[in-house]
Formats: C-alpha cells, sequence, structure tokens
C-alpha cells in the first residue's frame, strides 16, 4: 500500500479465471496486449523511452538505434524474475518500470509498450518448447518492424536482437489496435 497526504491508496490489481491449454494462452495473450496498448499511452512510459534515447545518444529519426536503445535499456536494467509459484503475474509497464523485475510477458509488455509508445510497430511471439504438448506455449517475446523487417527483439535471453529462440511451436499475435489476431501456429 502507498501512503498519500495521509490517505492509503491500495493498487489497483485485477483478477481473472483463465481457462488452461491453448484457450487460456490466447486469453492471456490478448491481456498482454491490452497492457502493451495501455503502457504505450501512458506519458511516464514514454518520457521514459525517450530518455533511454538521449542516454544512449540516439540520433533523431533513427529507428534501428531507437529499438537497439530500448532493447539494451530493458536487458540491463530489469531481472528477470519468475511469478509467484503456480500464479500468473502480469503488471503494467509502469508498475516494471517501478519494480525493476518480471518475467517473459512483463517484459514484452514493458518493452512493447516503449516501442509502440515512440512509433514502432510491435508483434507478439509465444513460443512452445515440448515435443509431447502440440501448440503448448510457455515463452513470450515481442518482435518489431524496422524498414518493413521483422525482427525478435528476446530481452530474456543474454542474446542480440534478432535472436529468436529455437521454438518447436510458435504462434505469431498481430497488435491491431485493442484488438490482437493470432496465426494458427507453427514453427
Amino acid at each position: 500500500m502507498i501512503r498519500l497526504c495521509n490517505r492509503l491508496v491500495v493498487p489497483r490489481i485485477q483478477v481473472y479465471r483463465v481457462p488452461k491449454g491453448t484457450p487460456g494462452t490466447l486469453v492471456t495473450a490478448r491481456l498482454i496486449a491490452k497492457l502493451i496498448h495501455e503502457g504505450a499511452k501512458d506519458f511516464y512510459v514514454r518520457q521514459k523511452a525517450i530518455d533511454i534515447f538521449r542516454k544512449y545518444g540516439v540520433l533523431p529519426k533513427d529507428r534501428a538505434g531507437e529499438v537497439r536503445a530500448l532493447f539494451e535499456w530493458v536487458r540491463r536494467h530489469i531481472r528477470y524474475t519468475r511469478d509467484i509459484f503456480r500464479t500468473e503475474l502480469l503488471h503494467s509497464a509502469r508498475r516494471l518500470l517501478e519494480l525493476r523485475a518480471g518475467d517473459c510477458d512483463d517484459m514484452t509488455i514493458l518493452l512493447g509498450s516503449l516501442l509502440v509508445s515512440t512509433g514502432h510497430p510491435v508483434r507478439i511471439i509465444l513460443a512452445g518448447f515440448r515435443f509431447s504438448k502440440p501448440h503448448s506455449y510457455s515463452h513470450i517475446y515481442p518482435e518489431v518492424n524496422v524498414r518493413g523487417r521483422w525482427i525478435p527483439i528476446d530481452a530474456t535471453l543474454q542474446s542480440p536482437m534478432g535472436f529468436a529462440p529455437p521454438a518447436l511451436w510458435k504462434r505469431i499475435c498481430e497488435l491491431d489496435g485493442k484488438e490482437i489476431k493470432c496465426s494458427s501456429g507453427t514453427a
């Protein structure tokens, strides 16, 4: 809780019941897309992105430089930390800037919000790694479009921009306003 002018302000928490399996994954992807768009409209998040551009010395209109700066900043300043045991948590971009810790979905929300807030098109990738569970997704990361090319930017890995984890199953989810459209899902 936060004390503000002798009043306690409780952060807003929403609880959702999400189905198991692929339907639940798609519900979660929709919630992540919504949080990306909400974060992109938050002036605090946009200001953070602009501050990062200045800190990294990115020249105006250097689209690739902007993407690189945001990717590197998230990778260096947000600690990968798993969710509460058996509980899926999704943090807003602003909350993650305060916490400075989160898992793949949180980093996707933050990096996606920073990018969208500064005019970069983003989509999200759901990835699965188990032969025994077709289309079971256990990882998420964003891709950004730079000069007509989609580039994977997984800030949870110690890999360069452009590296995508080798997944057995992938589902591409396009963010279109507040909507999300996911492909059928193959690798």
